[in-house]
């Protein structure tokens, strides 16, 4: 019934945990739960499954499932509200492409002005050595190749009079040409081309202006935030087509494909333009995770609800620090006592099959609670059926079922937990417990009774 005085040191914080947990979530917490004892949580998982104990067992577990059900409710409220599983995706890619945009647009105030008075000196660009480049490496190529078209099409982009502006905005249609993916684009070797002709372009345009060149140094100096968020997972986000949307939160939760790090890069990202929109994008993946929950009780039996939620919102240990770490301070605090309170309301429930330990319990039970009451049976042990079915050894079994799923009997237990099992006064103080059980159902039913016989 108690806790051997080595494991006291080791219990007590689990106890403390356990209480802080139920007192945020709601979800109440048997005493072997709290102290997760294994010992403990075998004899309440196997009570549970006796005739005997079925009933207070099945109320007890019933109200646990509720609260567990009530808790992982009420944080998903504290997160987003409900019609973020329609809005969030679509949220999300807006808020990372206003991302990308922010990033580019640092970047555009710092060289933009400089590129502006640089055009505007009105200067032109020397194309001679960028003509006679192009001129060779026509001169070896099928006229009707792809990367005779392409250089073909850069020379026609360069016609005219090269001033500054008109040649800078043939280096953009260039640069767009380069930059192509998908469709349409170009192969390797005809990119590899058309950048030595780039190249060379822009040394000219250097040559040309020196306010042209401090401007294209300031852009590539401001250029590397730019790079690292387009290649982020945020960026990645942000090219999604709508035929891609569901796969947003799988492309930024999935352990495979993220880490703790990258979430809180993007996390950051995100909240600088629309904390909204990444709220919204975790209640999208709880509700996900939460998704994948099936049904595996049999009939006529309690399902583990805290266990399905438990492996359904921490499937593994890197999964789970995704997730935490997706989270502000105040809801991480609070998903770590469901986290808590989840993972302990999901041991110590009928099911399993753990032959050895259990038949050493029905000894236990036949030979006195827990080796303590032995002087309750008056019938010799050998004549208790195993399943359970002799009378003394169902009112021990039912008044030790209430012992440990009615809260009725949390404060008495709790005192129990300061013996040692063995001891005489572990003996003495269950004994009292479950007579004064025994005594109060046995009232109850008297006057339950007393209707029936008038």
């Amino acid at each position: 019934a108690g806790v051997a005085a080595d494991e006291i040191d080791q219990v007590i914080p689990s106890i403390r945990a356990s209480q802080e947990a139920t007192e945020q979530t709601g979800i109440p917490l048997f005493q072997a739960q709290q102290t997760g004892v294994p010992a403990q949580l075998e004899k309440q998982a196997f009570v549970a499954q006796l005739p005997a104990g079925t009933r207070s067992a099945v109320e007890g577990l019933k109200v646990q499932n509720k609260a567990a059900g009530d808790a992982v409710e009420d944080f998903l409220g504290q997160i987003a509200p409900d019609q973020s599983v329609v809005t969030g995706a679509e949220r999300l890619r807006t808020a990372a492409q206003a991302a990308v945009a922010k990033a580019k647009n640092i970047r555009s105030e710092k060289a933009s002005p400089i590129y502006t008075e640089a055009l505007d000196e009105g200067v032109t660009v020397n194309l001679d050595p960028i003509k006679s480049l192009i001129k060779g490496k026509l001169t070896d190529l099928p006229k009707t190749g792809e990367i005779a078209k392409s250089i073909k099409r850069v020379e026609k982009l360069l016609e005219g009079t090269p001033t500054l502006r008109r040649v800078h905005n043939a280096k953009i249609e260039i640069d767009q040409m380069i930059n192509k993916f998908g469709e349409n684009s170009l192969g390797n070797t005809t990119k590899r081309e058309i950048r030595d002709i780039q190249g060379e372009l822009l040394t000219q345009m250097d040559e040309a202006s020196d306010l042209y060149r401090t401007a294209r140094e300031t852009f590539e100096e401001a250029s590397p935030p730019v790079t690292k968020i387009q290649d982020s997972i945020v960026g990645k986000i942000a090219n999604l087509d709508d035929t891609q949307l569901k796969q947003v939160s799988t492309k930024l939760f999935d352990a495979a494909e993220t880490n703790p790090s990258v979430i809180a890069g993007a996390k950051k990202s995100i909240q600088d333009v629309d904390p909204g929109a990444w709220d919204e994008i975790i209640r999208v993946e709880l509700e996900r995770r939460l998704g994948s929950i099936k049904s595996t009780a049999e009939a006529g039996t309690v399902e583990n609800i805290p266990g399905q939620l438990f492996r359904a919102l921490f499937p593994n240990d890197k999964s789970t620090k995704v997730l935490m770490n997706s989270l502000d301070t105040e809801s991480r605090k609070n998903l770590k006592y469901l986290q808590t309170a989840l993972g302990k309301a999901r041991l110590g429930r009928p099911g399993g099959s753990q032959t050895a330990g259990r038949e050493e319990i029905k000894r236990e039970l036949r030979g006195g609670v827990f080796q303590s009451l032995r002087q309750f049976f008056k019938a010799p042990i050998s004549t208790l059926a195993s399943t359970g079915e002799d009378a003394a050894f169902n009112r021990r079994t039912a008044a030790l079922a209430k012992a440990l799923f009615d809260p009725t009997w949390k404060a008495e237990m709790k005192e129990l937990r300061k013996f040692s099992p063995k001891s005489p006064a572990a003996a003495r103080a269950l004994t009292q417990l479950l007579n004064d059980i025994e005594g109060t159902e046995t009232n109850t039913t008297q006057e339950q009774s007393i209707p029936a016989q008038q």
